[in-house]
């Protein structure tokens, strides 16, 4: 096993690394912001006004569904990572990506061609979620493998940083069409223009990302010979145990972060009445609080360990996600935005923390593919989802509290889960390869990784 050099890189290469992993990362999500943020108004547009209620819980449904092919991205771009290289893959993530924002921005509407409409939105959010299926656990690999091993959580911590700063990024821009424009001005064309910006925002992160260095220890590993065939199969036979550990993990980032992300500015514009510039206010000054906290749980995480920081995150969110969301119900803009603020800080030990966690688990060789997998299958069935579950629970029940009840819930069970089999994984080396014992099926603890895990806890 080779270690990743000891020698921290310079202070320009460190901030050239997190730039060109992160741009991309917030190329990528600023799409799924804009979705979520704007959903009224895509409902408007996609589906008959007849019944608004019916329409919104549409759009939400193509935002879940488009979430079934993140896998498959996961599969693909996981593939040509852990093949032919990171950069390689991120790039060619980052193509399809602003390809398929930008062809949002120019589809026909319901009003203009009926059930077409949808279907092609549906479709453009499935090639999306393809291209977001290879980006996030690729971006995180790629940090955790650059980084200084004391400082890879701050490092890869970054990455939730630009997944989450492009609702703030979105809500800037709707908000200033929204002051350029009226109302009917948007609804009949300004609502393009946000997708309409995902060309250039593209282009820029392919730019940078053409620039960017394979990490010191994948070149290693593939220098070593230990590469696998097939590293999905390989990492399905010798790692389920961990990407299911991860899966666990991640459920509490994929719910609760969609709930924050993508639901909340519609919660607080159709459930509590406010208006569309006030609720993306709120929300994106708890977006920006939220990134704030994540940045201090990476540094956090280095210093103390990557356990008592998640535990910390999940504790918060069973005991405060529900009171958080009774503030909200105050119907005063501070005690809306104190709340969500509330909700932020309680997931943002766990959201930025995780991804640093997940890369540690995984040898070089199968990292970016088991990563991948772990994640997309979690947020597949969590963040998808989350929005229509939030919306769908409020609209069963009458409780406003209940989308707080549902990411406590999960928060409480992922809890228990990772409380019992997660070992602390901060300040090990990345190991190349999977080991000999591992490829002919039969795992010798002792031999792997975990051993030095549970020594250094």
């Amino acid at each position: 096993m080779t270690a990743i050099p000891s020698t921290p890189p310079g202070r320009s290469t460190n901030r050239r690394t997190v730039f060109g992993a992160t741009v991309g990362t917030l190329t990528e999500y600023y799409d799924f912001a804009i979705y979520g943020l704007m959903a009224p108004t895509i409902a408007s547009q996609f589906f008959p006004k007849a019944d608004p209620k019916a329409a919104l819980l549409s759009t939400f449904v193509v935002f879940a569904l488009g979430f079934l092919f993140r896998p498959l991205g996961g599969f693909i771009f996981g593939y040509l990572g852990d093949k032919f290289g990171r950069t390689k893959a991120l790039t060619s993530a980052i193509l399809l990506m602003a390809a398929t924002t930008t062809a949002i921005g120019l589809l026909p509407t319901y009003a203009g061609v009926g059930l077409l409409s949808p279907v092609l939105l549906l479709v453009c959010r499935c090639l999306q979620s393809v291209s977001n299926g290879g980006e996030f656990a690729g971006a995180t690999s790629y940090l955790a493998e650059s980084a200084p091993r004391g400082k890879r959580a701050t490092f890869v911590s970054a990455v939730t940083v630009s997944s989450a700063i492009p609702a703030v990024l979105g809500a800037i821009v709707i908000l200033t069409i929204s002051v350029l424009l009226d109302d009917d001005a948007f609804t009949a064309w300004g609502w393009r223009i946000p997708f309409l910006l995902g060309a250039p925002l593209g282009l820029i992160g392919l730019y940078v990302r053409l620039r960017l260095a394979e990490p010191e220890v994948f070149t290693e590993m593939k220098a070593a010979g230990v590469a696998p065939r097939n590293p999905l199969l390989t990492g399905l036979r010798t790692q389920w145990r961990k990407m299911l550990l991860v899966f666990c993990a991640a459920a509490v980032t994929a719910s609760s972060f969609y709930i924050l992300n993508s639901y909340m500015v519609t919660y607080t514009e159709t459930e509590l009445g406010f208006s569309r510039n006030a609720s993306l206010f709120m929300n994106s000054t708890a977006i920006v609080i939220f990134c704030a906290a994540v940045l201090l749980g990476g540094r956090a995480a280095d210093r103390f360990g990557r356990r008592p920081v998640i535990m910390t995150g999940l504790v918060a969110l069973v005991v405060l996600g529900v009171p958080a969301f009774l503030l909200m119900q105050t119907g005063h803009l501070a005690g809306v935005l104190l709340g969500q603020t509330i909700f932020g800080l309680c997931i943002a030990p766990v959201s930025g923390v995780v991804p640093a966690l997940s890369a540690e688990l995984f040898p070089t060789s199968v990292r970016y593919s088991c990563n991948s997998m772990s994640y997309n299958l979690a947020y597949t069935v969590f963040a998808g989802t989350a929005p229509f579950v939030a919306a769908w629970l409020v609209s069963l029940t009458g409780l406003l509290v209940s989308p707080a009840i549902y990411a406590s819930s999960i928060a409480l069970i992922s809890g228990v889960i990772v409380f019992r089999f997660l070992k602390e994984t901060g300040g090990t080396t990345l190991e190349q390869g999977v080991d000999t014992d591992e490829r002919q099926g039969g795992v010798r603890p002792e031999d792997h990784s975990d051993a030095a895990v549970a020594r250094a806890s």
